[in-house]
């Protein structure tokens, strides 16, 4: 029977029947397996490990750094908000000034991140629109320029004054909106996570078009990408404006992504992977425009991060169910956990290349397919432990069954040398007993006798090795070790006698004759092994101790005492009081020995 790699001493082949159990067992955990990695099951998992990878990029800087200041961020800051005398709602002519100044300084694309209005304010001083207006057809006549809309609370896109969008050049407004993952933070750009309207073109992407690039548009940030965001307040670019300092102007921002955008602290803030800004170190709570700098800077190096295409990831999902085959071995477990260890590295490779491996989910499944084998084949260990110990209880005794169970015990393995107690014991007259009752009642008497006999060897730690006729031979110390094996015997030895007299009782309560025995112990070194033939073998011990201790069982009845044992193994056990020195007695078919007796207090 060929073994698997498992570490039980029981074998765990496969019949037919276990195979398409296994075949069953892998198709069940890739279906889950597929369910996990396909429906974003484990998507809180991938999200931790992929925020550890951008980190990681960062901590290795092995991702393109963009030029400094390629987006530049204008920020409507507090400085601002607290400076300038009108409600922000207002401003309409400092950005009418901005945009005139923006562009003189020739920009490559300029985009704003700002809640423009919904309708004129004319009627609170007749052009007063009229700056805002200006300066957005001047700056779009000379730079692209991107507007957008936020949702409004019916997850609608809030309408803008139409001779604004007239004046930024007539395309249609763009999303400003940011969707947020499940945990709240935001990392991909992708409108159709969070509005439930009509496909539209986001911020970054259409900025990133506006500069000729033909990056994908929806995908991941990157957000290992670039050094810290900063910005340029707001205040500061009108004092360069006022100050007509054109040249500081054209140093910050020509030929720059240019974004605008409010930095308000009463602003809504989105949580990201990793703190960005410069100016709130530590923070992860960003404002809108920073994720969209850093969306935009993400097109302007490698693009977005892409995650793998769904048939790569289900065959990936596969792989790691196949973590199932295989029973448990040291070997399988050092693959595994080499696979493990080598999927973080490799998962941060792919995201180098712009490319998200759900690595949290595919571990996810190959650690299921692995417990569950482990659970599978500990549940068929079991299961045929006891089978095993049914179907032989009645045959051997626990130490054997135990050392079968431990794979310490085998047909195939060689004899080995041990120091053990033999005991053997004989019904006296039985054989004339046998001449006088009918065959059934001697079989359960036998069986009742055998069953008492039995359960006293056991209970001292031997093993009954055979049962012939009305005698038994047992020993102690193999194949499980005894401290001192010479105790145990005679303690089983004892303990027989006492349950004899007690079966003895319920013989004459029934009115059937009582049973006597002789007991015959000895000690010293045998072979014990299997002995036989590859279709039929027992477990027994060959060596002068066991025909020692049958000769002494054989003089027990003319010396008068139930149990009689050898100077070996009196001596082992320290000569108790309770043991009869009986002298040198001659022995047939051996040397004169010096033996040892005893008889139960009751009968003595």
């Amino acid at each position: 029977m060929k073994r698997s790699g498992s570490s039980t001493g029981l074998p765990l082949s496969e019949p037919a029947s276990g195979k398409i159990r296994l075949v069953a067992g892998y198709l069940l955990i890739a279906v889950v397996g597929l369910c996990i990695c396909l429906f974003r099951v484990g998507e809180s998992l991938d999200h931790a490990v992929l925020d550890r990878g951008f980190a990681a990029l960062r901590r290795l800087a092995l991702t393109p750094v963009p030029a400094p200041n390629e987006v530049v961020i204008i920020g409507l800051d507090e400085q601002a908000f607290v400076t300038l005398p009108e409600p922000s709602s207002l401003w309409h002519p400092y950005l009418g000034k901005l945009f005139a100044a923006l562009a003189a300084a020739r920009p490559a694309v300029v985009g704003i991140d700002l809640a423009l209005p919904v309708r004129s304010y004319d009627f609170l001083r007749p052009g007063y629109d009229q700056p805002l207006l200006a300066g957005m057809r001047e700056l779009s006549q000379a730079a692209p320029l991107v507007i957008g809309r936020y949702l409004n609370g019916r997850r609608r896109f809030r309408p803008i004054l139409p001779e604004l969008v007239a004046a930024a050049g007539g395309a249609e407004p763009v999303s400003l909106t940011l969707c947020r993952d499940r945990d709240g933070a935001v990392r991909r750009i992708e409108l159709n996570l969070c509005a439930e309207t009509e496909e539209r073109a986001t911020l970054s992407g259409t900025m990133a078009q506006r500069l000729g690039l033909q990056q994908r548009s929806q995908g991941l940030i990157n957000y290992a990408v670039g050094h810290e965001l900063t910005y340029l307040p707001l205040l500061q670019v009108l004092d360069w404006i006022n100050r007509g300092d054109s040249q500081r102007l054209r140093q910050a921002f020509a030929g720059r992504a240019v974004l605008i955008g409010s930095l308000f602290p009463t602003d809504e803030r989105y949580e990201a992977p990793l703190a960005l800004a410069s100016w709130e170190p530590g923070n992860r709570m960003l404002h809108a425009v920073s994720l969209h700098a850093q969306a935009l800077r993400s097109l302007l190096t490698k693009g977005l991060v892409q995650p793998l295409a769904p048939a790569l990831v289900a065959v990936l999902a596969l792989l790691a169910a196949a973590s199932w085959f295989g029973a448990a071995s040291r070997r399988k477990t050092l693959l595994f956990a080499a696979a493990l260890i080598l999927l973080p590295p490799l998962a941060l490779l792919a995201l180098w290349h712009s490319i998200q491996v759900p690595a949290a989910s595919l571990a996810l499944v190959a650690l299921g397919g692995f417990g569950a084998r482990l659970a599978y084949d500990g549940s068929r260990y079991y299961r045929q432990r006891n089978s095993l110990r049914s179907a032989f209880s009645g045959y051997v005794s626990p130490a054997v069954m135990k050392a079968i169970q431990g794979g310490r015990l085998r047909p195939n393995r060689s004899g080995e040398r041990c120091h053990v107690a033999v005991l053997f014991a004989d019904i006296r007259g039985f054989t004339e007993r046998s001449e006088k009752e009918a065959a059934e009642a001697l079989i359960a008497l036998l069986n009742r006798y055998f069953a008492e006999m039995t359960a006293a060897i056991h209970s001292h730690g031997g093993i009954v090795d055979k049962l012939i006729g009305d005698g038994l031979m047992a020993s102690f110390g193999t194949p499980q070790p005894l401290p001192l094996p010479e105790r145990n015997a005679l303690e089983a030895a004892r303990d027989m006698l006492r349950r004899l007299a007690r079966l003895n009782r319920q013989l004459a309560a029934a009115g059937q004759a009582t049973l006597s025995i002789g007991i015959g112990v000895h000690c010293g070194e045998v072979l014990a092994g299997f002995v036989g033939s590859k279709k039929r073998n027992d477990y027994t011990l060959i060596g002068d101790a066991v025909n020692t201790a049958s000769r002494l069982e054989g003089i027990t009845k003319r010396l008068g005492y139930p149990i009689v044992c050898s100077t070996a193994v009196a001596e082992a056990v320290g000569r108790p009081e309770f043991l009869t020195d009986l002298g040198e007695q001659a022995l047939r078919g051996h040397s004169p020995m010096r033996l040892y007796g005893w008889h139960p207090p009751d009968s003595a």
